[in-house]
């Protein structure tokens, strides 16, 4: 593979990872499996990035080839039985390409507000989703109260929805 072709794959790899880190765990629970799937997905996207075909979506491309990571290793590991069938899978697939656009500007949005919050605020979104500590986990960490971490979590969700909703307005509003 040229170097030009190398950037490429990196280019949309790291554009299209976080998309696709999502797919894996909206369908595998256990986040060691799913970075398992990621890093083998991955593996088969460079392996395979000369079949690529330019004209096509990359993300839909990347989401295909993951979706069948995640049904080998399902196949591979009988004792995590799998969340959804196969035709639920599909139906998972399909939804995400339908709302691939919207997902992005979502996000593009969520990160900026993400940005904006107060480091401890951030630390706690970190604990919950990136880590996906239980909320009696970030308590014991934070050496706070199981129902102040909930409530301090509810309460910094309903900003950021709010930030990305008028984050999004105003863009809409701005046009392109």
């Amino acid at each position: 593979m040229s170097m030009d072709r190398q950037q490429e794959f990196l280019r949309l790899f790291l554009k299209h990872q976080e998309e696709l880190r999502a797919f894996i765990g909206s369908l595998v629970r256990d986040y060691h499996l799913r970075d398992d799937i990621l890093q083998d997905a991955a593996l088969v996207l460079w392996k395979k990035f000369d079949e690529y075909d330019p004209g096509r979506p990359f993300g839909a491309w990347a989401r295909g080839v993951t979706a069948h990571k995640i049904m080998q290793s399902f196949d591979r590991i009988k004792r995590c039985p799998l969340q959804f069938s196969p035709n639920a899978t599909q139906a998972i697939l399909m939804a995400c390409q339908d709302t691939r656009q919207d997902f992005s500007e979502e996000r593009a949005a969520l990160q900026k507000c993400l940005g904006s919050l107060p480091d401890r605020s951030r630390n706690l979104i970190a604990m919950r989703y990136e880590q996906g500590l239980k909320l009696k986990e970030i308590a014991e960490q934070t050496s706070s109260t199981l129902d102040a971490v909930h409530k301090t979590l509810s309460r910094i969700r309903q900003l950021l929805r709010k930030c990305v909703e008028e984050r999004i307005a105003l863009e809409q509003e701005l046009g392109p």
